[in-house]
């Protein structure tokens, strides 16, 4: 029997990173019946999402973390759900943290898929602060076997960046990206063909979701889900906003935002910080709108079929929202100025055209991931 893996950022306390990790196992799973996520827990990564208050990385950092002091219980409970959520619904290797570690592990597998999320991007929390060696498991240096990337998102990457690592990325044979300018970039440098995929957790479907995760529907409470990963800066210009957005609309505001809290006088503002992956998922099934600068957050948004806001800045990566929502259809759910907020006044979402686009990217996305595992059948 053909022995599959699967290599990704999986153990962040980031929502997106593990749904996707789950998302990837259970489609290659329901094509081939096996995978094994390598369990590669690198010790800055560790610091980055594990320590509550980060003094490693820089003033600003550690006095934004201590401004979350009231919330410290909410936080470390966060920490736990992750913990329970990785442990519990993904199926994993050994641990290990160093990539001699992880090469000691290659043996036990005929072929790999690396990816998605922003594995191949130096500039991603996990690996910026690292030696380079550290990307070595996710580009399967050192690997023999046959080599899958499944929708791998090389970020705001350089061709400068890129120049180290395409030479191992040019001995998988067969590459897809998570981002079409991406996967133009690569096969530019490559001068080979590499497919736009679809993000993995676009592989489920919403019933797909509900199911597998046991998500239980809650009609007794009407609320916009606030999603938010940036600083206290942001928040603060955010908070006046969705307090009027939540009274227009005559509910509450329930704000997940890991990485800040700000008290707010208003008794429609909830904050929910203690949220793992499942309460996350459940809120956001449950919500009767979604405002995110999330990439996950939008996509999962529109999976959910929600009505959504995405919240952009001009340029740096959010390319990543911009290109799934143009290919949607979706691109008038962008917001560059959260100040509109409040005053817009789209028109409903047609997820009846959504869905058929979504469908049809879904199947050519299951096809190359089955096209490719088959092709690494032993």
């Amino acid at each position: 029997m053909t022995r599959y893996a699967i290599i990704t950022y999986h153990s962040a306390y980031n929502f997106g990173s593990v749904l996707q990790a789950y998302a990837t196992q259970q489609a290659v799973m329901n094509i081939v019946g096996n995978a094994e996520i390598i369990n590669y827990r690198m010790n800055e990564q560790k610091r980055y999402y594990e320590k509550l208050y980060r003094r490693n990385y820089g003033k600003k950092a550690f006095l934004n973390d201590l401004i979350m002091l009231p919330v410290h219980n909410k936080r470390k409970k966060r920490a736990e759900a992750f913990e329970k959520f990785i442990t519990e619904k993904l199926i994993l290797s050994k641990e290990v943290s160093e990539p001699e570690e992880v090469a000691e592990l290659w043996g036990r597998y005929d072929t790999i898929i690396s990816g998605s999320d922003q594995i191949w991007c130096k500039k991603s929390n996990e690996l910026q602060n690292n030696q380079w060696k550290y990307i070595d498991p996710y580009i399967l240096k050192g690997f023999w076997g046959y080599k899958i990337s499944y929708a791998s998102s090389i970020g705001a990457s350089t061709e400068e960046d890129l120049r180290h690592i395409i030479n191992d990325i040019n001995q998988f044979q067969t590459i897809s990206m998570r981002e079409s300018v991406s996967a133009e970039k690569m096969s530019a440098m490559l001068s080979r063909d590499v497919e736009t995929v679809l993000d993995p957790t676009f592989l489920l479907t919403k019933d797909d979701w509900v199911s597998h995760l046991k998500l239980q529907k809650n009609d007794s409470e009407r609320y916009i889900l606030i999603y938010s990963l940036r600083g206290p800066k942001q928040l603060l210009q955010l908070l006046p906003i969705i307090s009027k957005l939540s009274k227009k609309r005559d509910c509450k505001a329930k704000i997940v935002s890991p990485f800040a809290y700000l008290p707010y006088p208003d008794k429609h503002i909830e904050y929910h910080l203690e949220y793992g992956p499942i309460e996350f998922l459940n809120s956001l099934y449950n919500a009767e709108a979604v405002v995110t600068d999330s990439y996950h957050g939008t996509i999962l948004s529109v999976n959910f079929g929600k009505e959504f806001y995405s919240i952009c800045k001009s340029g740096g990566s959010e390319f990543r929202k911009t290109d799934i929502l143009d290919r949607l259809g979706l691109h008038e759910r962008i917001v560059y100025d959260v100040s509109t907020i409040p005053e817009l006044c789209l028109s409903p979402i047609d997820y009846v055209a959504v869905y058929a686009e979504l469908a049809n990217l879904r199947q050519r996305s299951l096809n190359y991931l089955k096209k490719a595992l088959r092709r690494g059948e032993k």
